[in-house]
């Protein structure tokens, strides 16, 4: 059996014929479908680093599942996705997916005994939502030519621009723009090309026949640079006059080619310094907040739906993409997050190592908190206290050794203070 027929075994827990299957009509479609577009977004320089910047950054996310509801699932979560990608090429095809076709699959693998046990990325050329016995099912065109379906409940989908279907997204519009982006490439190509050539540009006397003057300029080109050892050039009266041409390898202006540019990364919510990796902490973190979290978000909330049921989610059972590894944070930065966070209990020793990119510690996944902070009721009684056993009541009546001193009458503790009898004997 090939490779894909192997993949397809494990993607499919049991083969169904859906091929006459009617499409499920939903509230704005009576007909579902959808197609990626034949254009060529992830061919043009600029918008292929534009995607290749956003696929990086959410590679390193980290993905981490909650519960016990799915044990194969939760194995998957501890080693890899499926026995054919690391989590980071997993995450990268997903989002390479999702940024040029503006829809990407994510479907779940199964075991032998029918157990769901691993995801994979799907990247289809079509998918069509149909009706099987009154369940929406969703089939599958590959770029293979290969067709499969099923239940969409199991499906992932991530999408943007999600605005003339219920389910897809709206293709990428860029035509204009990748219009411009390759008529800037052929021009400073042309540019190159001419500059490299052109030489000298001469006036011939009288009138000369056509073929004559291609036979002259040939002559004078093989005369003067290819049998010619001297750096002397030399021509006869069928030329006027002879002009050196400089070479100019740019002639699109800087403005223009910065508004084509500027175009794409507007487009793709990118930047220079993004592509470049030059940016500073505020700019990664507007770039993180708008363009990566996002995608965060709805990965997780897909995959938790498509593979959790209501009552899992409610049992706590879900699946989260955090960003522990996007660390684009300075120096100091990191020291004072580690030093504030640890310090009140909110990260771990070995959480705070992670942070400083140091390897953790045997016995440091623990908590330090510092002695000063006190936890009220609200009533401002203290309820705990991070500097020891002894002042962790909530209030002090509950120890009967407290003392505040000349409040006999009000806490009934051992001394005899106010009793007139320093030997506590009433």
């Amino acid at each position: 059996m090939s490779l894909f027929g192997n993949l397809l075994q494990d993607l499919l827990r049991r083969p169904v014929d859906v091929g006459r299957g009617s499409y499920f009509e939903t509230l704005t479609e009576y007909n579902p479908h959808f197609s990626t577009w034949r254009g060529s977004v992830y061919e043009m320089e600029l918008t292929r680093a534009c995607i290749h910047a956003f696929a990086t950054s959410c590679s390193k996310l980290t993905p981490t599942i909650r519960g016990n509801a799915r044990p194969g699932l939760v194995r998957s979560f501890e080693t890899w996705p499926n026995q054919y990608m690391t989590w980071s090429r997993f995450l990268y095809r997903v989002a390479t997916i999702y940024e040029v076709d503006c829809t990407a699959y994510v479907i779940q693998s199964y075991a032998e005994n029918g157990e769901p046990n691993g995801l994979f990325p799907l990247k289809a050329t079509s998918c069509e939502l149909v009706d099987v016995d009154g369940e929406m099912w969703a089939r599958f065109t590959l770029p293979t030519g290969k067709v499969f379906a099923t239940e969409s409940a199991n499906v992932c989908c991530v999408t943007k621009y999600q605005y003339l279907s219920d389910y897809f997204g709206t293709k990428n519009n860029m035509r204009d723009t990748l219009a411009l982006l390759n008529a800037q490439v052929q021009a400073e190509h042309n540019a190159i090309e001419l500059g490299g050539r052109v030489k000298f540009i001469g006036k011939v006397n009288g009138m000369v026949a056509p073929e004559d003057q291609a036979k002259k300029r040939d002559e004078f080109h093989v005369r003067n640079f290819v049998d010619n050892d001297t750096v002397l050039i030399t021509y006869d009266n069928t030329f006027a006059g002879l002009e050196q041409v400089k070479a100019s390898t740019y002639t699109i202006s800087t403005d223009e080619m910065q508004r084509i540019d500027d175009h794409v990364y507007s487009y793709f919510g990118c930047n220079k310094d993004v592509l470049q990796n030059t940016c500073d902490e505020a700019k990664w973190d507007s770039y993180y907040e708008g363009k990566v979290e996002p995608f965060a978000l709805m990965l997780s909330q897909g995959l938790t739906q498509a593979c959790f049921s209501a009552r899992m989610v409610q049992a706590g059972n879900r699946i989260e993409f955090g960003a522990d590894r996007l660390q684009f944070m300075g120096a100091a930065t990191k020291r004072n997050i580690v030093r504030d966070m640890t310090g009140c209990g909110v990260m771990t020793i070995n959480e705070g190592r992670a942070v400083l990119n140091l390897p953790p510690l045997e016995g440091m996944d623990v908590f330090m908190v510092r002695g000063e902070f006190f936890q009220l009721d609200k009533q401002g009684n203290v309820v705990f206290s991070a500097g020891g056993k002894d002042s962790v009541q909530s209030d002090p009546s509950d120890d009967p050794d407290f003392d505040l001193g000349g409040d006999d009458q009000i806490y009934n503790d051992a001394d005899a203070y106010g009793s007139g009898d320093e030997d506590g004997e009433n």
